[in-house]
């Protein structure tokens, strides 16, 4: 392993022992998942981080806000830093980075090197995180005393069908409610927010792919 690479493995170890979250996030309409072909999604990736600022200059940005900024690119290819900001009592480290939208069942994810998600006939939406980013974080988690990464998803779903449209959520948060598997139905010119449960969120990780929505049954 390259140097660069052992750096942000120990640094990403360093947030994990200080108990940070790390937040996928991107935004799809039904649209795309239901007739585009596949294609590049704006992404965020939100850590949290102690500070902002320096507590001795708060001028400065805080050791562990540049120390992330330097290794979270090695861990997520393409992640960009854009800024720090505060959100209650939580502060957030910001990176803008490409989410995949396969529409592709032929077993390849769109990207080998990017978070994917996965929409075709055998389901709506599905997570999955492919082995070269799950190699990363498991090499760090062995390396970490709490051996635990909370990596978690947050996907926001647009209606722009121009019509109500049914679906099942399959072990999920929508718009914060739980969901075991329910059928839902998303109203015309709305949105709503998925947010992947932790076993959801596990399998991403550990198994590459976690199915959350599903076509419903006519």
């Amino acid at each position: 392993m390259k140097r660069t690479g052992k750096v942000a493995l120990a640094v990403l170890c360093a947030v994990m022992v200080a108990g940070c979250k790390t937040t996928v996030e991107t935004e799809v309409s039904l649209t795309d998942l239901l007739s585009s072909p596949t294609k590049q999604l704006a992404g965020n990736l939100l850590v949290e981080v102690p500070a902002c600022q320096s507590h001795e200059d708060s001028r400065q940005p805080s050791k562990t806000l540049v120390d992330v900024q330097q290794a979270v690119p090695g861990i997520f290819s393409d992640a960009k830093y854009e800024e720090c900001y505060r959100k209650g009592f939580e502060s957030f480290a910001r990176f803008s980075m490409p989410v995949f939208l396969d529409k592709d069942a032929d077993g390849k994810l769109a990207s080998a090197s990017h978070i994917n998600l996965v929409s075709n006939e055998h389901g709506l939406l599905s997570v999955s995180v492919p082995e070269a980013i799950k190699t990363k974080i498991s090499n760090a988690q062995k390396k970490s005393p709490v051996g635990k990464l909370d990596l978690k998803f947050a996907i926001k779903v647009k209606n722009d069908t121009g019509k109500e449209f049914p679906f099942s959520a399959v072990a999920v948060f929508v718009d914060q409610a739980p969901y075991v598997f329910s059928n839902l139905t998303s109203k015309p010119n709305g949105s709503f927010l998925v947010t992947l449960s932790d076993v959801s969120a596990k399998s991403a990780v550990e198994k590459g792919d976690a199915m959350v929505l599903l076509h419903k049954s006519k």
